[in-house]
């Protein structure tokens, strides 16, 4: 049996949430060529809500940056992130969008991604879209070979194998970060013999009894090959020389720096295969000491980090400040850190401010229009807070009529409005307002003339739209209220009304004037009558302006957010001072005093196997390892991830 049931269609319009974020909007220079070791162009991040507008008044620590190498499969960042924070620009034409500035571009060119994230709450986070750049490699700087050759011992017998100086070597252009750059460039590179002694004159010649030689350049890259000295060539007997390889790239604003490579000459044959011997030691001892070498740096360096991060994790300097607003600070100061005193103070604060939030107070019951458009500011009521009770009765009172009237930006949006209520709504557009004649929210009262009173009023007058407060849209407000109220002024009492219309029509005009008492002047004089007294609140059924939340709210919200401030830099701390302990600790253990051990021994060979071979000292031996005293200013300091791997692989 099938039967027909007749309803009536019921429509649901489901409103967009303004206070519900949906997504992540980022602004930057996608035209930007991202150069390794320079910083980020600046990135823009806003917060959208549902109804596709900037949410405001977020806390700039719950946005953040990662950045990690390669490409994520999935939407999240990858765990081995590298995280930046950003800097809130404190202007209101700014409110709502997060600046990451001076963010520095990897050393290493490849592939990197971006991604930016929002807090939600503890366990949930906003992610925008990954950014996926490519970091290229920065200027041209030095040759360097590609693998590093080993030290070469040779004579000038006739044996072609004990002349070789370089079989196959490869030279590539590198920029200071030692990635491979200059792919376009063509030129050639000279190799050629230095003496480090400039008083010898008796320098090796190659093959041929040439002093130098040409090989072609080619897309940033060479190929040296069998590079050979000449048989009988000349050259004193155990010295070491130099093989320099100097580019010669027309088109470059820099000179390159030339690749050297030292090595031994011999006149006897049979000494040569011993000292090419010693020099392969040598060779050796060289790379393991420089592993070593770069253990205990590394592991220096890290110290050195932890050592800063106890200091820097507490913010000392922005919380000693803080302090200095809320004395109740200076409280937990004297319990050295104690995590749970903070705790108790963050529940005890949020308790406080919970009470603050329950206790009554004056809200406007007339129902908002809603806020589907960004377009719609809403209706004249909701715009705005005045905190005294009488003011806010009276100039209420003086708006009545313009209590329900809907504000919007356009006037296709107040037409819209218009249309959608059959012109039941009143509706006011923003862009018909004449913007030349409203008031100067800087201008002195009107008995303030030349920097001086001209009469001594009574009453404490003020005027009316310096005791508005807006919770948002301040700038349209401002040109809401410039228009409605004017120069408008309240004051205490019919009576001091009177004496100061009286005293400004002598020098100037006089605009209305409202009385906390609740009567009216018009700006023409007239006064009286029912239509100039504002009745009792409760006849402006709920028609009024809402009161702000008490100052007491704002002193309790401070006092939480530092409370919670410093309970993340205490925990902060923890973590960096068990993380420096454990380092310290790892760095006495026996098997790091052994390596020490074996660092000094390798150093004092090499510099005996250095003075058989009569070569000049290198800097992996002139002295012994002093962790204290190592000076690293000069040599890029890897990732804090990086640096540990590395220290973990070689305590292995």
């Amino acid at each position: 049996i099938k039967g027909i049931l007749n309803c009536p269609v019921i429509k649901i319009n489901v409103l967009p949430d303004p206070e519900k974020p949906v997504r992540l909007n980022v602004k930057y220079d996608k035209t930007a060529s991202f150069v390794a070791g320079s910083t980020f162009p600046d990135f823009m991040v806003s917060i959208i809500s549902e109804d596709d507008n900037i949410i405001k008044n977020i806390n700039p620590a719950r946005v953040s940056m990662k950045m990690w190498e390669g490409q994520s499969s999935g939407t999240r960042a990858s765990a081995n992130a590298t995280s930046f924070a950003c800097s809130k620009v404190k202007d209101d034409k700014d409110e709502g969008f997060f600046y990451f500035r001076d963010k520095m571009i990897p050393e290493r060119v490849g592939n990197y991604s971006i991604q930016f994230g929002f807090v939600l709450d503890k366990t949930n986070i906003l992610n925008s879209e990954q950014i996926i750049i490519e970091v290229v490699p920065n200027d041209p700087v030095r040759l360097l070979p590609e693998p590093p050759p080993a030290t070469p011992a040779v004579s000038n017998v006739q044996a072609v194998a004990s002349r070789t100086l370089v079989k196959n070597l490869c030279l590539h252009i590198m920029d200071e970060y030692n990635n491979r750059t200059g792919d376009y460039l063509v030129g050639k590179i000279i190799a050629k013999i230095e003496c480090p002694n400039e008083d010898d004159t008796e320098i090796p010649l190659f093959q041929g009894k040439v002093s130098t030689v040409e090989f072609p350049f080619h897309y940033g890259s060479a190929e040296i090959v069998n590079l050979v000295l000449a048989e009988n060539s000349p050259g004193r007997d155990s010295t070491e020389y130099i093989l320099a390889f100097e580019p010669d790239v027309p088109g470059l604003e820099k000179p390159l720096e030339p690749y050297r490579l030292s090595f031994m000459f011999y006149n006897n044959f049979k000494k040569q295969q011993q000292m090419a011997t010693l020099t392969r030691e040598r060779d050796q001892l060289s790379q393991s000491i420089l592993a070593y070498r770069s253990l205990f740096e590394t592991s220096n360096q890290l110290v050195t980090e932890m050592k800063c991060n106890t200091v820097e994790s507490l913010e000392l300097n922005k919380i000693s400040k803080l302090s200095q607003c809320y004395a109740f600070v200076n409280f937990f100061f004297c319990f050295n850190l104690q995590l749970q005193h903070v705790d108790s103070l963050i529940k005890q604060k949020t308790l406080e401010q919970e009470a603050v939030m329950k206790q009554p107070r004056r809200t406007c019951t007339l129902p908002n229009y809603s806020k589907g458009n960004q377009d719609i500011l809403g209706k004249i009521a909701h715009l705005a807070q005045i905190e005294d009770n009488e003011a806010a009765k009276v100039i209420s009172w003086h708006l009545a009529s313009d209590m329900d009237c809907v504000v919007t930006l356009t006037t296709e949006a107040a037409r819209r409005i218009f249309d959608e209520t059959q012109g039941r709504q009143q509706v006011l557009p923003l862009d018909s307002i004449f913007k030349k004649t409203l008031p100067d929210w800087n201008r002195p009262l009107p008995h303030f003339r030349n920097g001086k009173d001209c009469f001594k009023p009574i009453g404490k007058p003020v005027f009316a739209r310096d005791l508005l407060t807006f919770p948002d849209n301040i700038e349209h407000c401002q040109i809401v209220f410039g228009m409605l109220l004017g120069d408008t002024i309240i004051i205490d009492n019919l009576d001091a009304a009177n004496h100061y219309r009286k005293e400004v029509v002598k020098i100037a005009h006089c605009p209305t004037l409202l009385t906390r008492e609740g009567d009216r002047i018009r700006s023409n004089g007239k006064f009286g009558g029912l239509q100039n007294k504002a009745p009792p609140m409760d006849k402006l059924r709920g028609m009024v302006f809402g009161a702000p939340m008490p100052k007491h709210y704002y002193t309790v919200s401070g006092q939480l957010e530092l409370l919670q401030q410093y309970r993340t830099s205490v925990i902060k701390l923890n973590c960096a001072n068990k993380e420096l302990d454990s380092q310290l600790q790892s760095l006495k253990t026996p098997e790091m005093q052994k390596k020490k051990q074996e660092l000094a021994e390798q150093e004092k060979n090499l510099k005996l196997i250095e003075q058989k071979l009569g070569m000049t000292p290198s800097d992996k031996g002139t002295e012994s390892f002093q962790p204290t005293t190592l000076d690293f200013s000069d040599s890029p300091i890897p990732p804090k991830r990086m640096r540990r791997e590395i220290v973990k692989k070689l305590y292995r």
